[in-house]
Formats: C-alpha cells, sequence, structure tokens
C-alpha cells in the first residue's frame, strides 16, 4: 500500500509540475517570424532573438545567409557576417523602444545597428562594434 500512494504523489507532483512549466517563459516558444533561412543561425544569436522577442514582442527575421550576389544587390560589405552566415536583420513588429540598449548588453553579440529608413536592427557574433 505504501508503494502505491507513494507512486500516486509521484504522479501528482509530476502532473503539477508539468502544467505549472509549461506557462514558463523558458518553455513558451518565442514569437518569431522567420522569413529567411533559419538552419544557420549560430545558437547564441537564436538566444539573443528569442530573449528580444520575449521583452519587445514578437519579430520578424528579413536576412540570415546571404550569397555573395545577394550581398552584392543589398549593398551588403563586402565581409559582411551574413556571407558567413553569422548575422541576422530582423524588425520589432510594431516598434519598440530600447531594443539597441538591450542588444548592447547581451554579451553574445559582436556587431549590432539599427537602420531606421528601414526599421530594422542588425546583429552578429564578430567583434563587438556598431555603425
Amino acid at each position: 500500500m505504501a508503494a502505491s500512494a507513494r507512486r500516486l504523489k509521484l504522479i501528482c507532483i509530476t502532473s503539477v509540475l508539468a502544467f505549472g512549466l509549461s506557462g514558463c517563459a523558458l518553455f513558451r516558444p518565442a514569437p518569431i517570424e522567420w522569413n529567411d533561412t533559419k538552419w544557420c543561425v549560430p545558437l547564441e544569436l537564436k538566444v539573443v532573438l528569442r530573449k528580444v522577442a520575449r521583452k519587445f514582442g514578437p519579430i520578424r527575421i528579413h536576412s540570415t545567409h546571404r550569397w555573395p550576389r545577394e550581398n552584392k544587390r543589398k549593398r551588403g560589405k563586402s565581409k559582411s557576417y551574413h556571407l558567413k552566415c553569422r548575422a541576422v536583420d530582423f524588425s520589432v513588429i510594431g516598434g519598440a523602444t530600447g531594443v539597441t540598449e538591450f542588444l548592447k548588453s547581451q554579451s553574445a553579440v559582436g556587431g549590432y545597428s539599427y537602420y531606421p529608413h528601414q526599421s530594422f536592427y542588425h546583429i552578429d557574433n564578430g567583434p563587438r562594434r556598431t555603425w
């Protein structure tokens, strides 16, 4: 009888934990709309993107990997981190204040910038810099 009581208690505790954690931000999918290649973005930048989406609202990914011809057409730098699949351009849907400061505070972000005319942000995992 004691073994079945322990088993029931364990089932109850597991159920409560599973239900409770399902509402936890760590387990909710971040509201990210990928309009470009997702597979090659480095994990540390994906983590930053999830943090941005959870803090500032849904985001839309515009550019990740670029082929040389595409990079030239988009007037990218000749040594762009997009060519190495180490950069992401994204926008916060609906706009937000404080995103640049947040990106600057993230150790995984090397290069960061905001392009006001197109309303998008750039992050990469190169050396720390902005422009």
